[in-house]
């Protein structure tokens, strides 16, 4: 006899308050009739709430995905944060690198013959050839 559909029919009643019959399927009013109870009130008022706060759902939607845009925004900042902070958290071993390099050639400076010295002056101090000698 009847669809899914829920029906609605109006009736005026009294006071500030209208009537307002609704046919739905018998599996949503025993759910209505659970949750009403759950909240300790009765169908009618839990049906009043549920059509008093049903904008409220568009709300939420609307700050959620504001937040969410902005959880994005901050991630990628932090990402770009975390790049910034590797690079200089990595800064004093490039610069120990540098230091070492300048000591390695120092030492063979040091270490080489005169000749060698003043070939190095035109060629340059080969410090990243390794050669144990």
């Amino acid at each position: 006899m009847y669809s899914n559909r829920t029906q609605w029919n109006t009736v005026v009643s009294q006071g500030d308050k209208q009537q307002v019959a609704v046919r739905v399927p018998l599996r949503q009013k025993a759910e209505l009739e659970r949750e009403a109870a759950e909240r300790g009130i009765s169908r009618s008022e839990y049906i009043r709430t549920i059509l008093t706060d049903r904008h409220r759902v568009d709300e939420l939607e609307e700050r959620l995905s504001i937040r969410e845009d902005r959880i994005d925004e901050l991630q990628t900042q932090l990402a770009e944060r975390s790049q910034i902070q590797e690079q200089i958290e990595d800064l004093p071993d490039k610069i120990r690198g540098e230091m070492t390099y300048q000591e390695r050639r120092q030492r063979m400076l040091d270490q080489a013959s005169l000749t060698q010295r003043l070939r190095w002056k035109v060629t340059g101090v080969p410090v990243d050839e390794t050669t144990d000698h």
